[in-house]
């Protein structure tokens, strides 16, 4: 017996310094009580899962009935299906003077500067006089209309905002309001005062075909300022320097993010579902997620010290991975930040273009686009079977990769696809064309075509009220065309295009940055922290049977998983499956499990939940309340605030004793992905809270605003008269028929917006498609809303 506990000592000891190979040969030489169950651990540690899963079975030969061997072989089997051992992408890490390099753009990466479009004629000079006319009145009476209605009402009360309480017409001028003072006061560069973006010098010309194209790392688009937006620049803030105030040491880690994610996070045994979406909703916002923002490689280097998260005595984790601690890396330095120049207290670099330009799909660096490129009449690489080619590591080929699952191959694939049709559409009507050409007009085509789902079907669909419905459908179209104008006869560029983004739409119209640099937020990046739409299991169906034949755990369809998913599944049966899933709701004890053990390259033990939380405190966002101070709006006054008892299946009464203990009964402390979370007291419809919506109001419109390729260049000299075409009369549904037409033969063909539940019912369930059920109460006069409701 003594012998025993000494050889597992021997065993601990080596595992804690991390010698399981010595670990695997020691157990080999002797024969313990437990020697399948440690010989097993030894391989996972190692993260060779596959010989993990081969001794988690051996042991469960002997103890059927241990769940901790179970879930320890599940996670085993998963992790070798996925290989999660190996590195995806490959390691990178900035370098100063990279960074600091003026933007290069190859000669011949794009095409020569067009022809000059010719002089409009006689009528459209009319219509483009009548609509800087109009729209120039209309400014200044919105403008006024806007700012006085917002001094008269107000738009908070003792807590929270009240517009979504207010008639449809007076509820989108609280919106407006509201946007317009964060436009004015939650604008922040993070360069010194002075200073182009990326310390670039002035005066510097723009190469050929910048004027007309986007490039590879988003340079250029601001062309004189040709940093801004582009692929290794800082990330800007939404609040005052002041109030940045990154956490290190013991406050860091108080309180623990791991005890936060365990008692605040994790997920009952069954998942609380949204009915109102499918599981696209879920993939597409990582999918738009990874056109935006990253911070790219962790640093994991030799020498850079981890943050190191303790576990509490009772962690299970403890148990079944014998350590004591989660070791995270830390997010890399921004090697251009000068102490003795910089105002900003902290700053980061975004890995990918800030714009909203398709660079998922095609690429932040020329290296990476020049290689998906085909070579012929413009278009992406794919197999003979039009899905994705895969590397020699089995992973997918696209323009990123990171955080890789099968339902970002299944949306990378379908707009893979919708590029190299636009480019068929583009050859027919232009068959003197070059691939350049080609090529980069039809990304300028399908990206718009992405921005325009996003904010008329996403959008809509994840926060279903009616006011904010037609405010996006106006930021796309104008109020104008959609009075007037109904389903597919919209369009983007009316014939009078009226010279106001309220009445005449963002897009087409006059690029406005509010006197900032365009770029996509460190706050941004912290409420897009949407994993609690994930569910543990994917559920496969054909498209022509509709019922459950295989349930995939999420874990094995990352990274390599995912190509060894689609090789065997069929995209189609793939899509509808999702179509019938429905992600998670974003409210407390709704996180993946799966999320929590998660196995990364160098680390088979990483609880997203905890890192969620430690990186907001290790980048310096404000907690929960700083936060909405920041942002305008009135901070909590108890935990109680937070929940609405009169709501059913409200949770207050379980949470709050548990807030209360973790928090010290200290409101300042909370932070800022939990309020979030706990929030009870939300718009009508609306699928996460209020806080967060005031990131998403200021930056759902700025990233269209601010693109000149989305406001000054959003016409046919750039796009093509076809190209405009293209984009009004697609939606999401359009490009899944468009590229899978036997999907026409599903619930798909029901419905409207293809996020939605693909319900094939008659008569579908409100509670399912709110949005149509509201369309059809007010199809007289969507405007009037509640109004309009109480008349009747």
């Amino acid at each position: 017996m003594k012998n025993a506990q000494e050889a597992i000592a021997e065993v601990q000891l080596l595992f804690k310094e991390n010698k399981y190979k010595e670990a695997i040969e020691f157990l080999k030489s002797k024969k313990l009580g437990q020697h399948e169950e440690l010989l097993a651990l030894a391989y996972f540690k190692s993260e060779n899962y596959k010989q993990a899963s081969k001794y988690y079975q051996d042991a469960l030969t002997k103890d059927p009935e241990n769940t901790d061997l179970q879930e320890m072989l599940a996670l085993s089997k998963a992790n070798a299906a996925a290989e999660v051992n190996v590195q995806v992408p490959d390691l990178h890490y900035y370098d100063r003077d990279t960074l600091l390099a003026k933007p290069s753009v190859p000669e011949g990466a794009l095409p020569p500067r067009p022809a000059p479009a010719p002089a409009p004629g006689l009528m459209t000079s009319l219509r483009l006089v009548l609509g800087n006319t109009t729209g120039a009145i209309v400014s200044v009476l919105m403008d006024g209309l806007t700012h006085l209605w917002g001094g008269i009402a107000g738009y908070r009360d003792k807590v929270w905002t009240n517009w979504y309480r207010r008639p449809i017409t007076l509820g989108i001028l609280t919106l407006a309001f509201m946007r317009d003072k964060l436009n004015k006061n939650n604008l922040k560069s993070t360069y010194p005062k002075g200073s182009l973006i990326g310390f670039q010098p002035e005066g510097q010309t723009p190469p050929e075909g910048v004027s007309h194209y986007r490039t590879a790392d988003g340079s250029w688009n601001n062309l004189t300022n040709p940093m801004e937006g582009a692929a290794g620049t800082r990330f800007p803030r939404n609040v005052e320097d002041e109030a940045i105030k990154p956490e290190t040491g013991d406050q860091l880690m108080t309180p623990n993010p791991r005890k936060i994610s365990r008692t605040l996070l994790t997920r009952g045994e069954k998942m609380k579902e949204v009915p109102f979406l499918n599981l696209l909703a879920a993939s597409w916002i990582q999918f738009q997620n990874h056109d935006w923002i990253t911070h790219g490689e962790m640093d994991g280097r030799p020498g850079v010290k981890l943050h190191e998260i303790p576990l509490d005595e009772d962690d299970p984790a403890r148990k079944k991975f014998w350590q004591s601690k989660i070791f995270v890396a830390k997010t890399q330095a921004d090697p251009t930040y000068m102490s003795d120049k910089d105002k900003t207290p902290v700053t980061f670099i975004n890995e990918v273009t800030h714009w909203w330009d398709g660079s998922q799909i095609y690429g932040s660096d020329q290296k990476t686009v020049d290689s998906l490129r085909s070579g012929v009449d413009g278009k992406i690489k794919l197999n003979d079977d039009e899905t994705l080619p895969l590397d020699e590591e089995g992973m997918e080929k696209t323009g990123m990769v990171r955080n890789w699952w099968v339902g970002l191959s299944m949306l990378h694939t379908v707009f893979s696809r919708e590029h190299n049709a636009i480019c068929d559409h583009l050859k027919k009507h232009y068959p003197d064309w070059d691939d350049n050409r080609l090529f980069n007009v039809a990304r300028l085509i399908n990206a718009a075509i992405m921005a325009k789902i996003h904010s008329v079907e996403w959008t809509p669909a994840v926060l279903p009220n009616p006011g904010l419905d037609q405010a996006l459908n106006a930021n796309w179209y104008g109020i104008l065309t959609n009075l007037f104008k109904t389903g597919k006869h919209r369009k983007t560029l009316a014939d009078i295009n009226v010279r106001n983004p309220e009445m005449g739409g963002v897009v087409g119209n006059p690029i406005n940055k509010h006197g900032e640099a365009y770029g996509l937020t460190e706050e941004f990046v912290e409420v897009y922290r949407l994993h609690s739409f994930l569910p543990e299991t994917l559920h496969i169906r054909k498209h022509d049977k509709g019922e459950i034949e295989e349930e995939i755990p999420f874990a094995a369809s990352r990274q390599a998983g995912s190509g060894k998913i689609t090789k065997r599944v069929k995209m189609a049966d793939l899509f509808y499956s999702f179509g019938n899933q429905h992600p998670g709701q974003l409210v407390l004890n709704n996180f993946p499990k799966f999320m929590q053990e998660l196995g990364i390259p160098g680390n088979p033990l990483f609880d997203m939940g905890a890192v969620d939380i430690l990186r907001a405190r290790e980048r310096g966002v404000p907690r929960y309340n700083e936060f909405r101070r920041q942002l305008g709006l009135n901070p909590i006054r108890t935990f109680e605030d937070l929940f609405n008892p009169k709501m059913e299946g409200s949770v207050g009464k379980e949470m709050l004793p548990k807030l209360k203990e973790i928090y010290a009964n200290d409101v300042e402390k909370l932070d800022l992905l939990v309020g979030t979370l706990a929030e009870e007291n939300r718009p009508t419809g609306f699928g996460f809270g209020e806080t967060m919506f005031q990131i998403f109001i200021l930056n759902a419109t700025r990233r269209l605003q601010a693109d000149r390729f989305y406001t000054d260049c959003y016409t046919a000299e750039y796009y093509t008269k076809e190209g405009l075409e293209w984009i009004d009369k697609t939606d999401f549904k359009t490009v899944l028929l468009r590229h899978y037409p036997e999907l026409a033969n599903t619930g798909l063909a029901n419905i409207r917006n293809a996020f939605e539940p693909w319900d094939a019912n008659e008569k579908l369930d409100p509670g399912r498609h709110p949005l149509r059920a509201f369309n059809k109460q007010t199809k007289k006069n969507p405007w009037l809303g509640d109004a309009y409701q109480k008349a009747k």
